[in-house]
């Protein structure tokens, strides 16, 4: 027998979720040539975590990776980045186009584009089972025989013959659209808090060893106080994780840092990331630390829904009576739970 939530989502589109999505502003987007500071500026000024590169062919935009702040983490660490003390930043890095991020990770390797018409189902399951945190949906997809995978919906990067014209759909804009209509899925909602952390990591087999997929499991990435804010993000690259907590000395979660915490990043900041983490993240938030979001083990599935869109959060620490971080429940782990 098909579940409540298993016949929502099968009876839904892409095109459902983009129809409710607040924002509908145009496309932004940056050129192949951009520099990578551009990039981070982009990202800032827009307040956005990715952005598409398009080169041009024939004279239209040939979209051919969604670049986001993680990617700019994880090729500042391939480049052997430091901003130690006493050292000269490497910001070279900076002025050099954004070509060189393409193809440097996983995600930046593959650009994944669907039609309107695309079952939410299957949008879920990009989401999680390859690790995608966005996905550009293009009205018309000019199907190349190599592009085509196991759906016919569900294109690799391809050369369009007219300008395209896309939107983003995200993790987030899902979440917002399942919490929207939360009276239609039914005993999922229930589900507790403890059995969702790390859900996702089932799906990690092709970007993550079995090790690390376990230390992840049973512990979330954390760094003190003290630490450097580079120190902080490299943790997160070396730990595959999306973000690390931020704990005192009695590991009470106190804050969170994230590749997002990059954005704005220019030659004359630069330096800034080898400040003490907190005192980095007071500086980006205008002085005033904000708090993570943080869950009990017993709250349920739709209470952890409704506080990641009141927050505007991306996810939710699972802590225990003392507040210290035990697990971290991601956008990817709600989503995976929707797959059974």
């Amino acid at each position: 027998m098909t579940s409540q939530h298993a016949a929502f989502l099968a009876s839904k589109t892409v095109a459902d979720v983009l129809n409710e999505k607040a924002q509908n502003h145009a496309l932004i987007d940056i050129p192949v040539t951009a520099t990578v500071e551009k990039v981070f500026e982009t990202l800032q000024s827009n307040d956005i975590l990715s952005v598409p590169v398009y080169r041009r062919f024939n004279n239209v935009k040939d979209y051919v990776a969604i670049i986001d702040t993680y990617d700019l983490l994880s090729t500042m660490e391939e480049r052997g980045f430091t901003v130690e003390s006493g050292s000269t930043p490497d910001t070279e890095y900076l002025s050099m186009p954004v070509a060189i991020l393409v193809g440097m990770t996983k995600s930046s390797s593959k650009l994944w584009t669907c039609q309107p018409n695309l079952p939410l189902t299957q949008l879920i399951e990009l989401f999680t089972k390859h690790r995608v945190h966005r996905i550009l949906v293009l009205e018309e997809i000019p199907v190349k025989s190599s592009d085509i995978e196991s759906n016919e919906n569900v294109l690799e990067e391809a050369e369009p013959q007219q300008e395209p014209k896309g939107r983003l759909v995200s993790q987030t804009d899902v979440i917002r659209y399942l919490l929207a209509h939360n009276h239609e899925l039914g005993p999922i909602l229930d589900r507790t808090a403890n059995s969702i952390a790390g859900h996702a990591l089932q799906f990690s087999d092709a970007y993550l060893d079995s090790a690390s997929a376990d230390k992840l499991k049973q512990a979330p990435a954390t760094i003190t106080i003290n630490n450097p804010a580079w120190t902080a993000l490299q943790k997160m690259s070396s730990a595959h994780a999306s973000c690390v907590a931020v704990v005192d000395t009695d590991g009470t979660l106190v804050s969170e840092m994230s590749a997002a915490d990059l954005r704005g990043v220019n030659p004359s900041r630069i330096q800034d990331l080898n400040k003490p983490v907190l005192v980095y993240l007071k500086t980006l938030q205008g002085g005033n630390l904000k708090r993570p979001l943080s869950c009990r083990a017993q709250f349920s599935l739709g209470q952890v829904l409704s506080g990641l869109i009141r927050s505007h959060a991306h996810r939710s620490w699972l802590v225990d009576g003392e507040d210290r971080p035990v697990g971290c429940i991601t956008l990817s782990d709600i989503l995976s739970v929707f797959l059974g």
